[in-house]
């Protein structure tokens, strides 16, 4: 990391901001989410098992969704697919507020009077800087040569989400409540991403990916859930 990367507050693994537990061990998870009840979480699971495969089948048509428990382990097999939570992507630029220039989009928070937006920043237009607007009010999240992508806001609007860097990824956890940031651990050259939470916020799902297995722009990976400590 450089002097001007981005600052987190403090790095989140098995400490006291929260605890990480690893829900699959295949390399081929994607699209995790809670389902109701916040016990289980749901998954689309790649049935092939060597990468060379994808290119005689079609992966869309090797793709089981399944749940697991998260204190079990439990597996189950679903018999139709599920609904991906909504990112609440804007409609474009036209959304975005007068005094940021190059926006690549945005999303919007449950709470309607905030909106996060992505812009394209520096020299050669080659860096993704991530802004807050809470109603007229517009403060700078990312700063930095290293890009920042947004990923969603949580349920209740107290945390959002963003994958920091190319390869290898961070996932980053902006608490919007107590003014923090927080980088989720990764010490190699995984890709973390895809996020999603629990209905309270108090859990979040993400995939932690080596990048053997891709649908289209997505790779598939491993669900990790982090539990934010004082959650039930």
């Amino acid at each position: 990391m450089t002097s001007d990367d981005l600052f987190w507050n403090s790095q989140i693994g098995v400490g006291q901001s929260a605890s990480l537990k690893k829900l699959t061990d295949d390399s081929r998870s994607i699209y995790p989410a809670f389902a109701p009840g916040d016990s289980i979480v749901l998954y689309q699971r790649l049935l092939l098992t060597d990468p060379a495969d994808t290119s005689y089948f079609l992966p869309q048509e090797m793709i089981r969704p399944y749940g697991i428990n998260i204190q079990s382990g439990q597996l189950y097999t679903l018999s139709s697919k599920y609904e991906y939570p909504s990112d609440r992507a804007l409609k474009g630029p036209a959304e975005a507020p007068a005094g940021l220039e190059r926006v690549v989009w945005g999303i919007r928070s449950p709470d309607t009077n905030v909106m996060a937006y992505e812009t394209l920043t520096g020299a050669a237009n080659d860096v993704h800087t991530l802004y807050l607007a809470v109603g007229d009010s517009i403060a700078q999240l990312s700063y930095g040569a290293t890009s920042c992508f947004l990923d969603r806001f949580s349920n209740t609007g107290g945390y959002l989400t963003a994958t920091y860097g190319t390869g290898p990824t961070w996932v980053l956890v902006f608490d919007l409540k107590q003014n923090r940031l927080y980088r989720i651990e990764n010490d190699s050259e995984w890709v973390d991403y895809m996020t999603t939470f629990s209905s309270d916020d108090g859990m979040m799902v993400f995939l932690r990916s080596d990048r053997k297995y891709s649908l289209g722009d997505d790779f598939f990976g491993d669900i990790w859930l982090l539990k934010f400590n004082g959650s039930p």
